[in-house]
């Protein structure tokens, strides 16, 4: 499969909720790692850059998730 966009790489159940501005915290962690999945071979990117870019996008939204600095830190972690 040729992935065009980065959101290619959800799964439908986040992709439906990310469409209709109705993702959760439990989300983010897909979508950064489908973001880094798009950006990793690109030069200059890092996985801070594809969780920023995230958390930025959900912003927009309108989907208020609050994250710790714990949380924050293990969504980097577990990024692959």
């Amino acid at each position: 499969m040729n992935q065009k966009k980065w959101t290619d790489l959800l799964d439908q159940d986040v992709y439906n909720r990310l469409a209709n501005c109705r993702s959760k915290k439990s989300d983010i962690l897909p979508l950064a790692q489908a973001k880094w999945g798009f950006l990793k071979n690109k030069p200059g990117f890092q996985k801070e850059d594809a969780l920023i870019a995230v958390l930025e996008l959900l912003d927009c939204n309108s989907c208020d998730i609050d994250l710790t600095a714990e949380d924050y830190n293990n969504i980097l972690f577990q990024m692959i």
